[in-house]
Formats: C-alpha cells, structure tokens, sequence
C-alpha cells in the first residue's frame, strides 16, 4: 500500500507487481477482505477512510459489503472503476480540510505502516487531524524472521510481531486493543521457501482460468477459517489489530 510520505510512494513498477488487473481474485485478498470487513462490523456503525487504498480495491469491497467508506492515497494512480468516486489519490491525507472528515469514525491502514519509519508518530498525526476517529484497523506482514527482497522491493521498513504493533498504536497502553496473527499456515511454507531459496516472488499472479478461480476462492474460505480457528497468537505471515478508544 502507498503511504503518506514522498519517498515511501508506491511507483508504477509496484503497484503493476502488487495490483495487477485481477488481483482482487487471489486467494489472499479474498481472505484479507473478509477478515477486515469482519473487523470494521465489530467495531460498530460509522463512516470509515482507508488511508493508503491503492487503487481503492479494499474501498470497492468493503462497500459493496454496505460499509460506508472511502479512501485516499498519496500516489496519483487510477483507481479502479467500482471506486472511482470514493477515493482521491495524489494527494496527502494531511492536504486535505479535516473539517470534511469530521464525521470519520474508523480509520484503515492496511499494510501501510510498514512503509513509515516512524509509524508509531505518523498514527499519533492522524490521531491529531482527525480527532472524532475512535478507531483504528491495522494490518501489518508479520514475522521479522520472513524478512526479505519481498518487503525491500516494497520497501518496507519491518515486518512486525503483537507486541510490535501495540507499541505502534497504543504506546500508552489506555485503550481497547485487539490483535492476531493470520494467515498461519502460511507461515510455515513461507519460512521453509525463505530456508531453502533465500527469495520469494514479488509479483502476484492473477487467476485468470475458471478452475484456478474456483482454486482461490477455496483457499480464501480455507484461510479465513484458519483465522477464525486458529489461537490469534500462533506464528502467521500477517497481524490484524483493532484498537478502540474506550
């Protein structure tokens, strides 16, 4: 995801690896989206921003789930057609009349704080521009040890553990916090990959076939109950966490 600083933009050649045309089909997405959608209904009613959309992919989903949300991205891309009127991108969040986002209530920022060198700072600004937000939503790529040209290639600055992401979101400690690994059984392919080859892909490959679409859409109900199932604690290859003002 692009995040809110020039030099942390994603370029063309990312966002063509990253979210090729389709992308929205792979296994991953499908059950990240539901697992965020889950999220933002618990947190209860209210308009939401995603900060770092891309090109509103989450923001196309998420409302044709009936949760009200738009988004906004520093890099100027084209943002795909079903969210074309509710996001704007090239522009910087911090640019924008806060008195427009008054009513927010819920913030995303989904794998975008790992682009920010000082992520924890950066979520304390939005805090201070957009004062009625009470909640945020985070998702982060896990596990240090998974480091690798993966995340240099999207230059990530780390991948984080729980404890990690709390420091990052809630360094008082005061409020209501939520957080799991996802993704489990992931992680042990994804080690073993890293153990044996010292690299992984850093392009995704869009299902295109009807069998391999259906071979998706298995894998993302697989690893949403590997989500639902599965101790939040154990080791995954990504972190979701919610933290509540209470």
């Amino acid at each position: 995801m692009a995040a809110e600083a020039p030099d942390t933009a994603f370029d063309e050649r990312q966002f063509e690896a990253i979210y090729p045309a389709g992308v929205e089909r792979h296994y991953w997405n499908i059950c990240r989206n539901a697992i965020v959608a889950d999220a933002v209904r618990s947190v209860g009613p209210g308009p939401v921003l995603e900060v770092g959309c891309g090109k509103g992919l989450i923001v196309a989903d998420l409302r044709a789930r009936g949760i009200d949300i738009t988004g906004v991205d520093l890099a100027p891309v084209d943002p795909v057609e079903a969210a074309r009127d509710h996001v704007r991108t090239g522009v910087d969040l911090f640019d924008l009349d806060a008195s427009g986002l008054a009513d927010i209530r819920t913030v995303l920022l989904l794998d975008v704080i790992e682009h920010i060198e000082d992520a924890a700072g950066f979520v304390a600004r939005i805090r201070a521009f957009l004062p009625g937000v009470r909640n945020f939503i985070v998702t982060v790529p896990a596990r240090q040890e998974l480091f690798c040209n993966y995340d240099e290639f999207n230059r990530h600055f780390r991948r984080y553990d729980l404890a990690l992401v709390r420091a990052h979101l809630d360094p008082g400690g005061g409020r209501k916090w939520k957080a799991s690994y996802f993704f489990h059984a992931l992680y042990p392919a994804a080690w073993m990959v890293l153990r044996l080859k010292g690299r992984r892909e850093t392009r995704y490959h869009v299902p295109v076939s009807w069998t391999s679409r259906m071979i998706h859409r298995a894998l993302g109900a697989f690893f949403r109950l590997d989500h639902a199932l599965l101790p939040g604690r154990w080791k995954g290859t990504s972190i979701i966490a919610t933290v509540s003002d209470r």
